[in-house]
């Protein structure tokens, strides 16, 4: 090495890079990688190989939340417990834990072979992104150990297996046995009750555009402090790479992003994917279950867990249990029955090459050919280059006998339920350019992707859904987010970026078109009940003047939210779900008996309101905060379902600690120059100490989007630190790199 080159070497190490234990060599991918944050902390990485740039993510995300991150690895490979201690075993019934996102704990994590199987099978893992797996974990080595001595002891090393074994944990143990466990909720709703996932996603054709581009708008519904937290970067190797999004903490791969040429976006959707086969056991020996006449030996292994516990680290043994179906999740009380789950990609361990392939996709027929390899089994996928829309109901769904009821556990010792071959990608429902100018989908059917849309509700099969949907279905199966996008969208206009910026913070209460009229009646002096209490009539004169919005000024949705929770808790869950179906529109607000119903709600709400806050007029920003170094008043809902959910847990002074909703927004507009805006509602960094731990929640606060910086210029611009070469940019830059045409 020229001693040029050192002298620039030690400058960086000394005055740039962090400080580095006296006996660590450090990895030589160091000194091909440079990360460059944005005045929002966002990482922009350039490095000299493929290789090198997911070094530098590894490095990044670990300066960001390494705690989080390791105690995902840790998951996927059942040792949360050594950590956090027994709860983290989950070796009784598997709960669905709802603030967690979570089914069970480390046993079922062992039980689905979530990391062995990876171990076992990693030579089948595509060469090249191996590569980039162990990259990624050597980038996470580095930082753990440039400061060892600052972080807890119990974080230790990474590998590429871990990599793809956290990846193979979002999809399998949750997704895949999320959809099987629901069906044994047929047979207990107290152990397998989960809650309900959202996100919205839409695009607009050039047609509908009033800037004749491509307009492309993500929501991803998330928890803002949990397993599925959001992180956003840019990823960039000169001639190879230029990819921004978002990962989940500990994953190198984005799930929904953007490239020079595509943009893409994920939504929770419901193939018909997993299975729960009932077994019958031999009542003369309990490890043995039927099949085809004849009893066969259930698996049995062991698997030896560590538990933090008061007196330090102890050990226990618990046996996993399998048939040919797959692993056993539950046994009934008698013994008689067990419940094994049979899920797609069971075995895989090339899910990080589902992902990669995505990102490395330059136009539409790049894209379907990386879904086509189905190594992701779900997601409504939205994708969108300068002259194209396209959306698909992606799910690795198995053919099936038509003889079953396959939303319920299926007889496990006849033959005729086995399944056949996977459906190919090609029936998957989807839609290109449709004539109405836009897609959509909020976890709605996929019938309903557009209007109008052509697909039939029971194609490609019966059984293709988790739900069967009747054979006439129509917009009457739309969801409130569902039904505001449609109604907009389906208007005889064209959008402005503006407007599309609008209708993503929009807070609309679809519900209200009918719960303000039947307020209205349930007070009508007809009634000859005397004047009303001088609170009500003005809590009456501000919902009658309501824009419907929950906007953060706005006292009259402070009353619509407290009758709705008052409705839920005075009745029932039930009744009150009914404002959230289309099927409200058959509510008779007329009827005496609906109008009492709503007057009490109504009369215990405003008794809600001054007990909380010693008065009856207060502004929804009040009520609804987010706690993020500082309270930011948010003027979204959970309540209602609408476009943009702020939602958390209610505290004793009745304000609610928003928490939830937005994992992340995203607007991009297709075409040259490419324009990105983006919002992490929780920010960058979980260091209470950094100005990006809170930064994007003052800005989800005042309810605006930071733009995404994409160029080399752009970047430069808006520099705040630099970790490596600072000129690599530049030398990216330097040869203009010629924009690239999505083919049609």
């Amino acid at each position: 090495m020229h001693n040029r080159s050192l002298r620039w070497l030690s400058f960086v190490i000394l005055t740039i890079l962090p400080a580095v234990p006296p006996c660590y060599a450090g990895d030589l991918l160091f000194n091909q990688v440079t990360i460059y944050r944005d005045n929002y902390g966002v990482p922009h990485i350039v490095g000299e190989t493929e290789e090198a740039t997911f070094f530098g993510y590894g490095y990044a995300q670990a300066e960001d939340h390494l705690e989080r991150m390791m105690l995902q690895y840790r998951d996927a490979q059942g040792r949360r417990s050594e950590v956090l201690g027994a709860d983290a075993l989950g070796d009784g019934p598997v709960r669905y834990i709802a603030s967690e996102y979570r089914w069970g704990g480390d046993y079922l994590q062992r039980l689905l072979r979530t990391k062995r199987d990876v171990v076992e099978n990693k030579e089948k893992i595509d060469p090249h992104v191996y590569k980039i797996l162990q990259a990624f974990a050597r980038g996470v080595n580095e930082y753990i150990q440039r400061h060892r001595t600052q972080i807890p002891k119990w974080i230790d090393s990474v590998a590429a297996e871990d990599i793809e074994a956290l990846e193979r944990s979002n999809y399998m143990r949750f997704y895949s046995i999320h959809d099987a466990l629901q069906k044994l909720g047929h047979t207990d709703q107290t152990l397998y009750k989960f809650r309900e996932f959202g996100s919205n996603q839409w695009a607009i054709l050039p047609s509908r555009s009033a800037n004749g581009r491509i307009i492309h708008v993500e929501h991803t519904h998330m928890p803002w402090a949990n397993r599925f937290q959001n992180y956003e970067a840019h990823l960039i190797t000169p001639g190879t790479l230029n990819a921004g999004g978002i990962s989940w903490f500990g994953s190198p791969f984005f799930l929904d992003g953007f490239n020079e040429n595509i943009t893409w976006s994920a939504t929770w959707n419901q193939p018909n994917i997993s299975d729960v086969y009932e077994e019958k056991i031999n009542p003369k020996n309990r490890l043995e279950y039927l099949y085809e006449g004849k009893w066969q030996p259930i698996r049995v292994t062991q698997e030896t867990f560590i538990i933090k516990g008061p007196n330090g680290l102890e050990t226990v043994t618990r046996p996993l249990y399998y048939t040919h179906h797959g692993p056993i999740a539950a046994f009934d009380e008698k013994g008689t029955r067990a419940y094994s789950v049979k899920l797609p990609n069971a075995d895989g361990v090339n899910y990080s090459l589902g992902m990669y392939s995505l990102m490395k996709s330059r136009n539409l027929t790049e894209f379907k050919a990386a879904l086509a390899q189905q190594l992701i089994p779900r997601w409504n996928l939205l994708y969108s280059d300068s002259q194209n829309i396209y959306w698909v109901h992606n799910g690795k769904v198995a053919r099936r006998s038509p003889g079953y009821d396959w939303t319920k556990p299926v007889p496990g010792w006849i033959k005729e339920t086995e399944w056949g071959p996977y459906l190919p990608f090609e029936v998957n429902p989807q839609l290109l350019n449709p004539p109405m100018g836009f897609l959509q989908n909020c976890n709605n059917p996929p019938w309903l992707a557009t209007k109008d849309s052509g697909l039939k509700p029971l194609s490609p099969e019966r059984y293709y859904l988790q739900e069967t949907p009747k054979a006439n279905a129509g917009e009457e199966a739309l969801n409130t987010r569902g039904e505001r996008v449609f109604d907009v969208l389906s208007r005889n206009s064209k959008f402005t970026v503006q407007e599309m910026k609008a209708l993503a913070f929009d807070t609309y209460i679809v519900p209200a078109d009918v719960i303000v009229p039947l307020l209205e009646r349930a007070y009508s002096p007809e009634f000859g009940e005397g004047t009303l209490a001088p609170k009500i009539n003005r809590a009456l004169q501000l919902i009658k003047s309501w824009d419907r919005r929950s906007s953060e000024d706005s006292a009259a949705y402070t009353y619509i939210y407290f009758w709705g929770r008052a409705y839920e808790d005075l009745f029932s869950q039930d009744l009150f779900s009914r404002f959230l179906k289309q099927s409200r529109k058959k509510i008779n607000i007329y009827s005496r008996e609906e109008q009492q119903l709503a007057r009490k709600a109504f009369d215990e709400a405003i008794a809600r309101i001054e007990k909380h806050f010693g008065k009856a007029e207060v502004p929804w920003g009040e009520v609804n905060v987010v706690v993020r170094g500082g309270k930011f008043p948010v003027d979204g809902t959970g309540l209602y379902d609408v476009l943009h959910p702020d939602k958390g847990p209610e505290q004793a002074n009745g304000q609610i600690y928003s928490s939830d909703g937005w994992g992340h927004l995203m607007l991009v507009i297709e075409g040259a120059p490419k324009e990105i805006w983006s919002l992490l509602p929780f920010g960058e960094s979980e260091a209470a100490s950094s100005k990006h731990y809170s930064d994007q929640a003052r800005l989800h606060s005042q309810q605006q989007m930071k733009q995404f910086w994409f160029t080399p210029e752009q970047i430069l611009d808006h520099v705040e630190s630099v970790q490596g070469d600072p000129n690599r940019m530049r030398r990216w830059a330097k040869p203009a790199t010629p924009r690239v045409k999505a083919p049609a």
